[in-house]
């Protein structure tokens, strides 16, 4: 993808709705001012950062970057959050007294600014959805879609009903061969919440689509709770035979890793098993140490800790408050003198990128 150096924001990016005759989406009251402030702490190591999601998201790439930016570059991303606190960008937003809400919109708005000054990237293209064959543009796709299922492959309704599942008439044993079929496909007991879990992105494009296809056809999961007449998801994964009787979910677990780990998603259990098939000790679940703001009560434990005494933290980001989660894990694991790898769903296509200075090839003496 070239750069343009004399591109000047020429460039037209229909996916992003405004309007600007230039395109670009809703700038929210973002101003000259705001660029110029933004400008004035993004770096070298943030347009590549923006060159890497180009290249993996096309023209969808800006509503990737506050998250991304926030684990790949957290002092970066500190440094525009606290233009966002200290109310130095973004006062024309709606909420601009959320710094959470103007450091997202910054994240976005102002990275999108500083690239389409310098370089171009290639409009959308037409592609065909696997599932329904609709012919779609990634620029018809909502930011939550990019985000939980990845770079654009399947069209926009096909996604809205992968995360609303089927709202036609269902049987209590259809619901229940249905949620059957999403697990297989899963490899794992889906959690309550499957309809929002991000997809992984280092699966087989084939067994991408069976889940996402399978997540379009199975019904929501209160719904299959009112069908089976469960008190609790616990209960129907009882019942359709998905955890044994004996399971407690003292951890949330729905399956387990290679090595016996157990882990609350099939993004956990990827992350697990790419540490143990590169000869990665890790030990699961490592108590965070007591902070009076972060963790008053102890009971906070990340994910994995390394030989090293790295933590390891899992991020699926599900809710609208990923900012302060982060930040909070970042901020406990400075003060305690822990280095904290944080990983992202669009990580889990290239877990290499994050954990290999820890691991070995596979087979490797």
């Amino acid at each position: 993808m070239p750069v343009a150096a004399d591109n000047r924001g020429r460039n037209r990016d229909w996916s992003f709705r405004s309007t600007d005759p230039e395109g670009g989406f809703n700038p929210y009251g973002w101003s000259r001012g705001d660029q110029a402030r933004f400008d004035g702490v993004w770096t070298d190591a943030g347009d590549d950062l923006v060159d890497d999601l180009i290249e993996d998201y096309g023209v969808m790439w800006p509503w990737m970057c506050p998250r991304r930016l926030l684990t790949r570059e957290p002092t970066l991303a500190e440094e525009v959050y606290e233009l966002a606190r200290r109310r130095l960008i973004g006062q024309g937003h709606t909420y601009a007294d959320r710094p959470d809400v103007v450091y997202e919109h910054a994240a976005m708005y102002g990275s999108f600014h500083a690239a389409r000054a310098r370089r171009s990237w290639p409009d959308a293209r037409p592609q065909k959805c696997p599932l329904c064959a609709t012919v779609f543009t990634a620029g018809q796709l909502n930011p939550w879609m990019v985000r939980q299922f990845g770079p654009a492959r399947w069209c926009k309704q096909c996604c809205v009903e992968a995360r609303n599942g089927s709202s036609g008439p269902v049987t209590a044993d259809e619901a229940q061969q249905r949620l059957t079929t999403l697990s297989t496909h899963f490899a794992a007991a889906p959690p309550q919440d499957f309809a929002q879990r991000p997809v992984p992105l280092d699966l087989p494009d084939g067994q991408r689509d069976a889940i996402v296809g399978a997540m379009r056809t199975c019904p929501p999961a209160a719904t299959v709770r009112g069908l089976l007449e469960a008190g609790s998801w616990v209960e129907v994964l009882r019942r359709t035979g998905l955890v044994p009787e004996a399971w407690r979910p003292a951890r949330g677990t729905y399956c387990v890793a290679a090595d016996g780990h157990p882990c609350r998603s099939l993004a956990e259990r990827a992350i697990d098993d790419w540490l143990t098939r590169h000869d990665v000790e890790h030990r699961i679940e490592p108590a965070w140490p007591r902070h009076p703001e972060h963790n008053p009560h102890g009971r906070r434990r990340a994910d994995w800790e390394l030989p090293d005494g790295t933590y390891v933290e899992y991020a699926g980001l599900t809710s609208d408050e990923y900012v302060t989660k982060i930040r909070a894990k970042q901020q406990l694991a400075h003060e305690a003198g822990i280095r904290l790898v944080v990983i992202t769903p669009p990580d889990l296509a290239n877990l290499s990128e994050l954990l290999g200075p820890w691991g070995r090839p596979p087979g490797a003496p």
